[in-house]
């Protein structure tokens, strides 16, 4: 391609360091960002020259990044700072120093922020950093129609005029809004990922995921089966970009279409289901896993689940012999109170039964908590830690409540003046300035000890290292003892940054 002809760079920035510290290396997984698969098919379909820039995947720093963007020249860059289904915050940090470091060197460049920090707060984006657009909704359309008003020399007079929804942008003092744009509500109507701009041979499934063969973690890729989540829970963001809870299907079909392509063009095994909630619409699942089998793939799945939604065995039993081996399941906390407190409502009954079926059928768990949701103390928090060691998953994430923006939480914690972070990397789990919420009873840095400290009591619990050794075998073993070895130090710095900042 000729380089004047590029009309759009898809850019992801890197936040590896940033987000996971000392394991970042051989720990954290590098995933596939589908989102900005998606945004590239979707330009390219609509007849732009596009390119993709994933700085996460070549671990390139903002300033590097940059200078490659430079090398490029393209038209517009857009930088997503979100995954497809997902909202990580710690992303805009990354986002941000790469947006001032592109200004430092091009400060003509166009570029365009999108996902859900943008969505939420497109306004204080143009006013407080170096952007010339802000995209507010899902970016598909927007970004196509925004490359063709910059190409046209059209652009500013196309937004004042408000033709492409979603697109806000700041002209002096002037805020340049736009209705949000609208929602795709068909899926299948979106083209396939850009796979061949973002080759799975360059991702990195979760260490946990191929707990049974560490030296195959490569290649990896991230489907979807739907857009969207229809649970309103307090603490998420995940409804961000679509401005509210919503649920839209693929069609098996579509599904896997795309899983063959994987599969044989890339050889792809390991694969993350990026759904937010995979378990939805039981009919779907069960005719995407029988359209597997029949197929006869050999994969090596995760996928996320609500309890709720576990309502027979059998869907399990065929989701293990469709090659889901891993399933995510949100517990958050084992009182019914705090759950009941940023509305999920899980009956303990439920939790068990499902956890109970999903282990019969085969399938590893992995289990998500959260530390310091607004009903939590330290009794409630010691509850949770008991309950993930009774359960002794072959997985636990351990999660401090952070207010993420656009979420209800964080609304709450503005309206109580409460403290958050002054910096966008203020909202990552293991960052240096981490700032959690603090509860209705214990403050941010209990919080934040709270959770370091389970998570060295969970991995180094003597029951959980015999499933590991029964189970995965004494690699497995070796490999979350070097994952421990790593935390303990990277706990100390932390330790050390809360006390340095009083």
């Amino acid at each position: 391609m000729n380089q004047s002809a590029l009309d759009l760079l898809v850019l992801y920035p890197n936040n590896r360091e940033q987000a996971f510290g000392m394991m970042a290396d051989m720990v954290a997984a590098v995933t596939p960002p589908v989102q900005v698969g998606l945004i590239a098919s979707y330009a390219r379909r609509a007849g732009l020259q596009v390119l993709i820039l994933d700085a996460e995947a070549d671990n390139l720093s903002a300033a590097a990044a940059a200078e490659r963007v430079q090398e490029l020249q393209p038209k517009l860059v857009t930088i997503c700072t979100d995954s497809l289904n997902s909202g990580d915050v710690t992303k805009m940090q990354a986002a941000i120093d790469t947006l001032r470091e592109i200004k430092a060197g091009a400060p003509q460049m166009p570029v365009v922020l999108e996902g859900v920090v943008p969505s939420a707060y497109p306004e204080r984006l143009l006013r407080e950093e170096n952007c010339d657009f802000v995209c507010q909704g899902e970016a598909f359309e927007s970004v196509v129609e925004l490359s063709r008003s910059l190409a046209s020399g059209n652009g500013d007079s196309s937004l004042k005029d408000r033709n492409i929804p979603g697109i806000w942008m700041k002209r002096g003092d002037e805020i340049i809004t736009s209705e949000r744009a609208p929602l795709v509500d068909q899926p299948d109507s979106l083209p396939s990922v850009a796979w061949d701009l973002m080759p799975p041979s360059q991702y990195r499934a979760h260490h946990w995921h191929c707990f049974d063969a560490l030296d195959q973690r490569t290649p990896y890729a991230s489907i979807y089966t739907n857009l969207g989540c229809p649970y309103p829970c307090t603490f998420c963001n995940v409804n961000v970009v679509a401005g509210g809870p919503n649920f839209r299907p693929r069609t098996p079909e579509s599904v896997i279409n795309e899983i063959e392509y994987l599969v044989t063009e890339h050889q792809v095994r390991n694969i993350r289901i990026l759904d937010n909630v995979f378990t939805i619409r039981l009919d779907l699942v069960e005719e995407l896993c029988d359209r597997i089998i029949e197929k006869g793939f050999d994969l090596n799945m995760w996928c996320y689940a609500r309890v709720e939604t576990i309502r027979n065995r059998e869907i399990l039993e065929k989701m293990k012999q469709a090659g889901v081996n891993w399933v995510a399941y949100g517990i958050e906390a084992a009182s019914e109170r705090v759950r009941k407190g940023v509305g999920k409502p899980s009956d303990q009954k439920v939790i068990d039964r499902a956890v109970e079926w999903t282990q019969e059928a085969g399938i590893y768990i992995v289990g998500n908590f959260i530390f310091g949701l607004p009903e939590d103390d330290l009794e409630t928090m010691q509850e949770s830690l008991d309950m993930a060691k009774d359960y002794n998953f072959e997985w636990a994430n351990f999660y401090c409540a952070m207010a993420y923006p656009g979420t209800e939480l964080y609304n709450y914690a503005v309206k109580e003046g409460l403290p958050l972070p002054d910096s966008w990397s203020g909202f990552g789990q293991y960052s240096v300035d981490a700032l959690p919420l603090p509860s209705k009873h214990i403050s941010p840095r209990e919080i934040l000890s709270f959770r370091d400290e389970a998570f060295i009591e969970y991995f180094t619990h003597p029951p959980y290292l015999r499933l590991m050794e029964k189970t995965f075998g004494p690699d497995a073993v070796d490999f979350v003892k070097a994952i421990v070895k790593l935390g303990k130090p990277h706990r100390n710095l932390l330790a050390e940054s809360r006390q340095n900042s009083g």
